[in-house]
């Protein structure tokens, strides 16, 4: 076919859509002249909302960086012109195409109250929402194809509170923390995803530590790998005795502690397994792979979590959602006199000695990291001289 020969500048196959290059900026500039005289003078005449709808569709798919045309389609969506549901399924392309885009995320985010009231009604299962899975995959595919894509991470960190809000079983917090761990594995430089995770870690942790009943849905051998974890310090035989009474509490097997104290102890020693499981992979991820700061300012945030947590659980006997929030690692306090030449026994309150004992483990697996990184040459250098300022600063060294 001759290059000259008249011809259609739409291609159209199955579900796919293309357009010729030439014709793009003039589409667009036709779609963004009716859309903006629409808006000036939808008051002296009707327009179709679906013709309307039609247009601001091909304009976002052009052109998806267009607040005031995402505010018509949310104006459409009030008015009870467009379902949300479908508004979902409609955009979807755009965060194909620009799989980055702040306007289509927020859309969404603003759409999922108003899609997750409709599915109330047609749902097969209380509890579960297949929507807000399918906006979680959607999530995880974005930032697959854009690294370090933060709006995805912030979107699927909405899914999760909103999901949590309102008492939804799927998607969990426990299923969130199973499937990110296995992503971040893979992307051991993306920063975004970290910082999901350690959003999760404090959602998780908060979650264990205040429930009144224990959850189906945890993984027990979290117990084995945080007793494994507070070995690496080397225990002396009173520790020994103290890290058994633990282990004894932990499965029940002790007199004289009242059923609510056990159930606190529990839920204390379930929470700090989370963070000993983050903290343990870690360690392998820092092992194998060189020069990647995003693991070296992750385990940054691991001893801030732990010294706050200590520090909390000394001051107060428990944990407070309020001196929980997301602070900033320079207002985390010193836990040196936690870390003095004096030994634990078993008179020490035992959500204490665990706390310690966390402590000590986490400054002898620094040692080592440490030291290796120093081993393999220069390149790492100044994230080691920072990361050990750091624990300097806050009693971890």
């Amino acid at each position: 076919m001759e290059d000259n020969e008249n011809r259609s500048p739409v291609f159209h196959q199955e579900d796919s859509l293309g357009l010729a290059s030439w014709c793009v900026q003039p589409l667009y500039v036709y779609a963004y002249r009716r859309l903006l005289e629409y808006r000036r003078t939808r008051h002296q005449r009707r327009e179709e909302p679906s013709t309307v709808a039609r247009w601001l569709l091909g304009a976002l798919l052009l052109n998806p960086n267009v607040t005031t045309f995402w505010n018509m389609r949310r104006e459409l969506v009030r008015a009870g012109r467009l379902d949300a549901r479908d508004e979902l399924s409609v955009t979807r392309p755009v965060l194909y195409h620009t799989p980055k885009n702040f306007e289509a995320f927020a859309y969404r985010s603003w759409l999922m109250s108003h899609a997750l009231d409709a599915e109330r009604n047609h749902v097969a299962e209380p509890g579960i929402s297949p929507l807000a899975s399918a906006e979680i995959e959607l999530a995880e595919t974005c930032a697959d194809r854009y690294a370090n894509n933060y709006h995805a991470w912030s979107y699927r960190r909405h899914l999760v509170a909103l999901c949590e809000s309102r008492g939804l079983r799927h998607p969990s917090l426990e299923s969130e923390w199973r499937s990110t761990l296995a992503w971040c594995r893979r992307h051991v430089s993306d920063h975004s995803a970290h910082s999901y995770r350690q959003f999760l870690l404090r959602k998780c942790m908060l979650a264990m530590a205040f429930s009144e009943t224990e959850t189906d849905d945890y993984d027990n051998s979290r117990h084995d790998n945080l007793f494994i974890y507070m070995n690496h310090c080397d225990p002396n035989d009173d520790e020994r005795t103290l890290l058994e009474r633990i282990r004894d509490v932990l499965a029940r097997r002790v007199d004289g502690c009242s059923p609510t104290d056990v159930h606190k102890f529990r839920c204390y020693l379930r929470a700090l397994s989370y963070w000993a499981e983050e903290c343990w992979y870690n360690d392998q991820l820092i092992v194998m792979y060189d020069n990647h700061e995003t693991q070296w300012y992750h385990r940054k945030f691991l001893a801030h979590l732990l010294v706050v947590l200590t520090v909390m659980y000394a001051k107060h006997a428990c944990y407070r959602e309020d001196e929980f929030s997301d602070v900033q690692c320079r207002d985390t306090p010193s836990v040196a006199p936690f870390l003095r030449d004096r030994p634990l026994t078993i008179q020490n309150d035992l959500l204490t000695g665990a706390h310690v004992m966390l402590l000590r483990s986490f400054c002898s697996v620094n040692i080592r990291l440490i030291q290796a990184a120093i081993e393999r040459g220069p390149p790492k250098n100044l994230l080691i001289e920072r990361f050990s300022k750091y624990l300097g600063r806050i009693g971890l060294r």
